[in-house]
């Protein structure tokens, strides 16, 4: 068995990757405003891709440049990758073409759930139950391990500016292990978001009616960000702000993974 690092490329993004018994399954970016929802993955909704090159794609680099159109913006976007013999190096970079709202940010990395055992994050330990609870923190280091061996995950760059705040997360969700580098919205918010989504139906507030909710300090701290708190079980009722930027203004992450087998 080879102590190599081993990845398939499509589109000039790892798709999959192993070494050993770790293996990740998904890779890419993410990103949201109240209307529309931007992935690389097929559960894209409302977002028009409207330029897509990959200029590397492999085996030991990829870049890729994607201009996107959304429900309430306009950007372009370049993705980096770097494998090296231990690790694997994600970079993202979006530039706001027209005025742009966000929800947030995100550089993503999947693991299967076989992969690892334990999640280590700002104190936190905990195993993967399925819960699909959003533990998330204000740091840049996270760890999963296992008898496979460990990942050592660091958020290495961030570009945030004055309208968001970085933040790591690893969830426990039914497809895996993911682990989000993500910038959320800071305060003071552009617009305050009330929505509520279920498999037939998606509800998203006027700002106006959001802060109206909002301005009752007990309807705000149990609806903020409640379904991502809640996990698997919540009802997919929350609040959450969001950010604005003006035509021309750069955001940025840079997720690094190194393994180290058992």
């Amino acid at each position: 068995m080879t102590d190599f690092i081993e990845c398939d490329w499509e589109y000039g993004v790892p798709a999959a990757l192993r070494r050993g018994g770790m293996h990740g399954i998904d890779f890419g970016i993410e990103t949201a405003d109240r209307h529309s929802f931007f992935t690389l993955a097929p559960e894209r909704r409302g977002a028009c891709l409207t330029e897509d090159q990959a200029l590397k794609n492999g085996p030991e680099a990829g870049e890729r440049h994607l201009t996107v159109e959304m429900a309430e913006g306009r950007w372009s976007a370049v993705l980096t990758s770097r494998l090296r013999e231990r690790s694997l190096t994600l970079s993202a970079s979006l530039t706001t073409l027209s005025p742009s709202l966000f929800q947030d940010f995100v550089v993503r990395a999947v693991f299967s759930t076989a992969s690892f055992t334990e999640a280590a994050i700002a104190g936190e330990h905990f195993e993967h139950t399925g819960s699909n609870i959003y533990h998330q923190h204000p740091v840049r280091h996270a760890v999963l391990s296992g008898p496979n061996g460990t990942l050592e995950i660091r958020v290495t760059e961030c570009t945030a500016l004055s309208a968001f705040e970085q933040v790591l997360y690893i969830r426990d969700a039914p497809e895996g292990w993911v682990v989000h580098a993500r910038l959320i919205p800071k305060p003071p918010y552009a617009l305050l978001w009330v929505r509520w989504f279920n498999r037939f139906a998606r509800l998203s507030l006027p700002d106006w009616v959001s802060r109206a909710m909002l301005s009752v300090p007990a309807l705000k701290s149990r609806l903020w960000y409640a379904a991502e708190r809640g996990g698997r079980n919540a009802l997919q009722l929350q609040a959450s702000g969001l950010a604005h930027l003006n035509s021309g203004e750069r955001i940025a992450l840079t997720m690094e993974m190194t393994f180290e087998r058992s």
